[in-house]
């Protein structure tokens, strides 16, 4: 019982109080005391009427209390990625029949069963308010989103929180719309991006019970792919270049397969492969000729007549642009004339690649020298700085490099270095040469290493020229060209000893012939050859020579005069696998880093404004990136003076995405359902018990009225016998 109308502590005391003091002066008066000893009887009566008046206004009332339910809510969530829409059975596509399967063995409809609750996700959880929402598609399957949902009750929908649609009941547990979630229900195929199990947090609340529904077949599947597409992204018109294609089946018996290679739209090759080949993996390579200018398509896909489920992954592309042969810059200068000058020069002179510039200074006399340098049309080496940065590869013949001015060592080490260029050396006799060079600064450009003190010995050893692994991967000369050369070479040097940080590309019987390093930003390269001039072929264009120099300066020469100042580099971010970042470093004439400069990159047909990130720094995160290469070119200018461009082709591995294996992954699942502490189920073995787990209601005791218990016989017959019985006391004893 509670009083409803009670006035408090303070002023119900001070009330009894002030009653009780009332009485007591009343009994204490000159009449009163011819009560005697009913005196402290009739006080008694009197103050207990007083007091059940007063109990009678502070409203006694006792509450009534009723029992109400709500229905608890079950989450459902749905796989919607890519893989979902495979299509295995007549049932339709994987979420048709998870769809189907539910609304069968669940009945959602069931007024007296859980409400529920369903869900989408891919990359992300959503609300879904019917099943065409559901059918959307996503590139990826990011469970944790799922996951992290339940965990917190935090299923996104229309931006609101699931947590802000419920409450907790007086027990502390979560109630949804009045009920309890009391369960979770998943409907995937397993194809997940993180298959990790343990790096899934547990559901925080142990009374939602997890169910995970393994959509799929059993029954292995016949699959064909093209897992990966490789062709140099980046080659000359006219050339020749191989496309190299990895293609994988599973369960295609005896079957065979047709691969084909197509042009844009226009098949090039084709060939028929054994099924029973491709299930460890099978690369095929062809050679496609670049016929013209721009970027084109180079795809490859399979077909059969094998049925099978997943067509997504049978064809894969690549872009290669094919661009002119760039024309080199090139300065050829030399202290000696001797056949091996006067046939490179004239290899040099055959490429059409090459804008050629030549230095002679053989003639002692120097009055003589500079005129015969300017009736023969030849350059002097530079003085400075900028007079090395107009060229993109410098050749140095035997010439005595401890001989030129400080201006000019600077000069040509910063060439390398700072800007970037290409330095190819050819070997001479004692201080021509340089395994006699001792300037320190022009040592340090050398890719090997001459024992100090001892006089450099001539190589006796010949035999056939070998291309190493890096020597091949450089393009210089190819396979062919290598194989119908078959003239003995020896080595210049004997002792001649490659750096450690420099690389071989050609040896004769173990002795390099060709080494090369880098230094700062540019390359420099050793022709450790004798008679070279040997290798020159009038009757076949200049032969082996004409290739080997004009393969030779493209190589080092890759540092371009228009990309001094810029360099480029794309990566792919770290878990966004179809996002590249691209970093630009802009540099001025001296070569330090601009700021506030316009730098604008170009993929395509679609351009990108490059963001300061540094001194000098720019970059820029581009979306999408799905192919397997990508041709990007940089620009950069400030205030209207161009600084210069830079052209990347980059070859990227081949993605992983959600059609790469649609197969149902039960394994993880049975795992991730382990971790949970749920229950996993295949989709065709459960039946309709699986629902009956769920809790359909939630019951709730409440108040639902306060009664008033006044109006009571029992409380008015003991009031009105209280008042009676001081009544006749009063009149025997004379008081009334």
């Amino acid at each position: 019982m509670v009083f409803v109308d009670y006035f408090g502590h303070f002023v119900s005391g001070l009330l009894l109080v002030v009653f009780a003091a009332v009485m007591v002066a009343a009994y204490l008066s000159h009449e009163a005391r011819k009560a005697k000893f009913w005196r402290p009887l009739l006080w008694l009566f009197q103050y207990s009427a007083i007091v059940i008046l007063l109990l009678i206004l502070w409203n006694p009332s006792r509450p009534q209390m009723g029992e109400s339910s709500a229905r608890n809510s079950v989450l459902v969530l749905f796989d919607t990625s890519e893989s979902m829409s495979v299509v295995e059975d007549e049932s339709g596509t994987r979420l048709d029949k998870a769809l189907s399967v539910f609304e069968e063995r669940f009945q959602p409809h069931d007024p007296d069963g859980p409400v529920y609750r369903v869900y989408g996700f891919d990359r992300q959880s959503y609300y879904s308010d019917s099943a065409d929402s559901l059918r959307r598609w996503g590139r990826q399957t990011n469970m944790h989103s799922a996951l992290g949902a339940l965990s917190k009750y935090e299923l996104t929908m229309g931006g609101d929180a699931l947590e802000s649609e419920g409450s907790e009941d007086n027990k502390g547990q979560k109630v949804f719309n009045g009920g309890k979630v009391v369960g979770a229900v998943i409907f995937t195929d397993g194809q997940a991006d993180d298959k990790n199990v343990n790096s899934y947090l547990p559901v925080s609340d142990k009374n939602i019970k997890v169910s995970i529904i393994g959509v799929g077949s059993k029954t292995p599947q016949s699959d064909i792919s093209v897992k990966s597409i490789k062709a140099p992204s980046r080659v000359a018109v006219g050339m020749v270049y191989n496309v190299d294609v990895e293609v994988s089946g599973k369960n295609l018996g005896a079957e065979r397969v047709l691969l084909e290679l197509l042009r844009g739209d226009y098949i090039i090759a084709s060939r028929s492969v054994p099924g029973e080949k491709l299930s460890s993996g099978l690369t095929e390579k062809f050679e496609v000729g670049a016929v013209r200018l721009g970027k084109e398509s180079i795809s490859a896909r399979v077909s059969s007549a094998v049925k099978e489920v997943n067509a997504a992954n049978n064809e894969r592309s690549t872009m290669v642009e094919v661009i002119e042969n760039a024309r080199l810059k090139v300065l050829f200068y030399s202290q000696v004339v001797n056949f091996n000058i006067g046939k490179v020069r004239q290899a040099l002179a055959r490429d059409k690649k090459i804008e050629l510039d030549i230095g002679l200074d053989a003639i002692k006399k120097s009055d003589l020298s500079k005129k015969a340098s300017q009736m023969c049309g030849h350059v002097g080496l530079p003085e400075g700085e900028e007079g090395f940065y107009k060229y993109d590869v410098i050749i140095l013949g035997p010439c005595a490099a401890d001989r030129l001015s400080a201006s000019q060592i600077d000069g040509l080490y910063s060439f390398v270095v700072e800007r970037g260029g290409g330095l190819i050396l050819l070997p001479g006799k004692s201080e021509y040469g340089p395994s006699g060079w001792k300037n320190e600064k022009i040592r340090a450009l050398i890719p090997v290493a001459f024992e100090a003190g001892r006089e450099t010995e001539r190589s006796m050893r010949t035999g056939r020229i070998e291309l190493t692994a890096e020597g091949f991967d450089s393009k210089i000369v190819n396979k062919t060209e290598l194989r119908n050369y078959e003239d003995a070479v020896s080595a210049y040097y004997a002792d001649a000893e490659k750096k450690p940080a420099a690389s071989t590309l050609a040896s004769v019987r173990g002795e390099p012939i060709v080494a090369v390093h880098r230094v700062g930003r540019g390359r420099v390269c050793l022709v450790n050859a004798s008679k070279l001039f040997r290798w020159y072929r009038e009757d076949l264009k200049g032969g082996m020579l004409q290739k080997f120099v004009s393969g030779l300066t493209s190589y080092v020469g890759s540092v371009t005069n228009a990309e001094a100042g810029v360099e480029l580099f794309a990566e792919r971010i770290s878990g966004q696998s179809n996002s590249l970042r691209f970093d630009a470093y802009v540099r001025d004439n001296q070569f330090a880093g601009i700021s506030g400069a316009t730098v604008l990159l170009s993929i395509g047909k679609d351009f990108y404004q490059m963001n300061p990130a540094g001194d000098g720094y720019y970059a820029v995160e581009v979306e999408d990136i799905v192919d397997e290469s990508v041709v990007a070119t940089v620009q950069a200018e400030i205030e209207g003076a161009f600084l210069g461009e830079k052209t990347i082709a980059v070859n990227l591995p081949a993605l992983r995405n959600e059609m790469t294996n649609i197969e149902l992954d039960s394994n993880f699942l049975v795992g991730l359902t382990k971790r949970l502490g749920g229950r996993y189920f295949y989709i065709d073995d459960f039946d309709k018990d699986i629902s009956k787990g769920y809790e359909g209601r939630t019951y709730v005791s409440s108040l639902s009225s306060m009664i008033s218990v006044w109006p009571r016989w029992t409380l008015l017959l003991i009031l009105c016998g209280i008042l009676s019985i001081n009544w006749f006391i009063r009149r025997a004893i004379g008081l009334v």
